[in-house]
């Protein structure tokens, strides 16, 4: 395991200086350690720090290079950068899921390839590279490493980037494989009344197929179409499993 793990500070370039908070970061809570392991804890509570990293990285990195983006623009680019979506294809591109412990259950039913798990094991390692790093550099080395993953996947149309429309392109995959819309539901409603954030989640028929968080519903329901799409893109399979006939 230890030589996997030089492998993904290798594909990260970063080498940790205390590999127990990397192997935190790639612990499901799900993983039980022998009694010949230590317990380093699970990858839960630093993923909201990863979260927050993420956020705050990627904010001034959008302002710096779209500068012609005011605050609403920059906000969807970043909520949807940041998405469970747009997280796990960060993972998947380092081949997270090979270096993840997980609990039998969780390893029988795919968990490796699950693409919520996947995105909060990146928040969780986006966290553990910070934690490392901060005394000696502050923000420095995580900004360079989050940038030097997600730079180079930025389109040069930043309009265009934002203004995709997921619910359209989902519902029109939906419908020509299934014959069957698309509905969209609020699954939470957070904050104050000038700074609201919406949780909204996709379903075909009573099954749930994304979800996403946004300063909107409009933006919230994009993103949980994002996300759908991309799962469903990924494996076609998953509405076979909804029994969904022609």
């Amino acid at each position: 395991m230890k030589q996997q793990w030089k492998q993904l500070s290798q594909r990260l370039d970063y080498q940790f200086e205390n590999p127990k908070v990397l192997r935190q970061a790639l612990t499901h809570k799900s993983y039980l350690p022998s009694e010949t392991e230590e317990d380093f804890g699970n990858n839960e509570k630093i993923e909201f720090l990863g979260d927050a990293v993420l956020d705050l990285v990627i904010s001034e990195m959008l302002m710096q290079e779209f500068s012609e983006l005011d605050e609403g623009g920059l906000s969807k680019f970043r909520a949807s950068l940041v998405s469970e979506s747009g997280l796990s294809k960060q993972a998947r591109a380092l081949e997270l899921g090979d270096f993840l412990l997980l609990g039998r259950g969780e390893e029988m039913t795919g968990g490796r390839e699950k693409t919520s798990l996947l995105a909060d094991t990146f928040e969780a390692v986006m966290a553990a590279i910070y934690i490392d790093s901060r005394e000696k550099h502050g923000l420095s080395e995580i900004t360079r490493v989050i940038q030097k993953l997600f730079l180079p996947r930025l389109p040069e149309n930043a309009e265009g980037y934002i203004t995709r429309d997921y619910k359209s392109e989902l519902q029109e995959h939906v419908q020509k494989l299934t014959g069957i819309p698309s509905t969209y539901e609020l699954i939470e409603e957070t904050g104050p009344d000038h700074q609201k954030e919406f949780t909204m989640a996709v379903f075909v028929r009573e099954k749930e197929y994304g979800r996403g968080k946004g300063a909107s519903k409009k933006l919230a329901s994009q993103l949980a179409a994002e996300n759908a799409l991309t799962r469903i893109q990924q494996d076609p399979s998953l509405l076979e499993g909804n029994n969904i006939s022609r």
